[in-house]
């Protein structure tokens, strides 16, 4: 699994830096904030809308295909974004669509690689909980440093081929090449993942999180610029991203006796608990501590969220499960966002945290309520038993192979979603998410 996760790192660093990048370059070429916004809200909601139906190419044709058609298409579309003239405002807005279609679901892929037969889940699935926390604070990163010796044309241009080549070197690794996708009767389902009461049920509860991911992005600028500068919003959110790095790492270094469903119900009560500390904060040093907290708490949680995906996906459309995940997160986000504005207009950032804090708790009660209809089929193996007792899927070299070794070892002595979110672009990645395949 080496090959996949490194070049899913090099296709999904530049996430947070298009978005980024694609404001600034919008507004240096002296169009509104108005305009700015429609063409990342058309790159966002081309992502959002398409995403589960890209994903479910991928479980009808195979990662290679699909990853080779994003991974060509996509930057073409954001090169051609930079190159269009400033007042053709349309066609901008056609290529940020086209974009934001094209996203190469590199997530998607490298998730449902981690859960097949034959690899470490839990510990993979950690693994992406920590790098979507990694992108949050790097993608930025990379855009400023572009920014020393290009423009934010070059920044955009950049991170679309760094998004295409990492689509297209995850399509050639020989785990890609060898996944194989099949359902039981061999037949594909119109109604592909949705078909799974469970998925469906934890996706009503991580847009119920996604509320408390929109209103944070709101509240959280909000609070530091009441409190002192605008300036010191990256570094208290680079905290928060620190203690999401450092949750992720202990969690998968870890193993509970607990069933995954049990576990993760008490992180969401867990999270409500960490809530309550942002609510408390007074100044920006004591909001830091919090969101450190909270993030310590956070990356858990969304580990464990990616497991109870991989669980309740039916069989043959893990991808499509992971992608309808990552796109009800983003609706969630997306009213969560328009909430939290309009109560930290009338009533102060207060309003939103204390939103937050019932919303979590709503979530923790949904989870609890659900443990049966999550929980495991009876004599099904852990992930780490699959690992012992099963082949690759497909017989080929999931876990291994010419790509490099065995599964990622992430405990404590190991390195680094989502969206993006991812995660980014993850379910309940509190630090937000730009597209649905983030």
């Amino acid at each position: 699994m080496r090959g996949p996760l490194l070049w899913s790192v090099i296709g999904r660093l530049p996430l947070y830096l298009i978005s980024i990048a694609m404001v600034v370059f919008t507004v240096q070429r002296d169009l509104s904030y108005f305009t700015a916004g429609l063409l990342l809200s058309g790159y966002s909601l081309g992502g959002a809308m398409l995403a589960p139906f890209v994903a479910r190419f991928v479980d009808r044709f195979g990662q290679p295909p699909v990853l080779l058609l994003t991974g060509t298409v996509y930057p073409l579309a954001l090169i051609g974004f930079v190159m269009v003239d400033p007042q053709a405002v349309a066609t901008q807005l056609v290529c940020a669509v086209l974009a934001g279609a094209a996203m190469p679901p590199i997530s998607g892929c490298i998730r449902s690689l981690w859960s097949a037969p034959g690899n470490t889940e839990r510990v993979g699935l950690s693994l992406e909980a920590v790098l979507g926390e990694v992108f949050v604070i790097g993608g930025p990163l990379l855009f400023s440093l572009v920014l020393i010796w290009g423009s934010p044309g070059a920044a955009l241009v950049v991170g679309a081929v760094l998004t295409g080549a990492g689509a297209v070197g995850f399509a050639l690794t020989q785990a890609s090449r060898d996944r194989r996708v099949a359902t039981p009767d061999g037949k594909r389902d119109p109604m592909g993942a949705l078909r799974s009461p469970a998925l469906v049920r934890l996706m009503l509860l991580l847009f119920v999180a996604g509320l408390a991911t929109g209103a944070y992005n709101i509240a959280v600028p909000g609070f530091i610029e009441t409190h002192g500068s605008a300036g010191h919003i990256g570094l208290i959110f680079g905290v928060w991203g620190v203690g999401g790095i450092l949750g992720g790492l202990w969690y998968g270094s870890r193993t509970f006796a607990r069933p995954v469903e049990t576990v993760f119900a008490w992180g969401l009560l867990a999270l409500a608990t960490a809530s309550a500390l942002v609510l408390a904060a007074w100044d920006n040093w004591s909001l830091s501590v919090a969101l450190l907290v909270l993030g310590l708490v956070q990356a858990p949680v969304i580990a464990l969220s990616y497991q109870l995906v991989s669980r309740t996906a039916r069989e043959g459309y893990v991808t499509e499960a992971f992608t309808w995940a990552i796109t009800v997160s983003i609706g969630g986000s997306a009213i969560g966002s328009q909430l939290g504005g309009l109560t930290l207009e009338a009533y102060g950032t207060w309003a939103p945290f204390l939103g937050v804090v019932v919303v979590m708790l709503v979530a923790a009660v949904l989870a609890f309520g659900a443990r049966e209809l999550f929980a495991a089929p009876p004599g099904a193996a852990s992930p780490e038993d699959k690992t012992a007792t099963e082949p690759a899927d497909g017989g080929g070299t999931a876990a291994g192979g010419p790509d490099g070794g065995g599964p990622v070892e992430v405990a404590a002595n190991a390195g680094a979603v989502a969206e993006e979110a991812p995660a980014s672009g993850s379910p309940l990645d509190a630090a937000g998410t730009t597209t649905a395949r983030s």
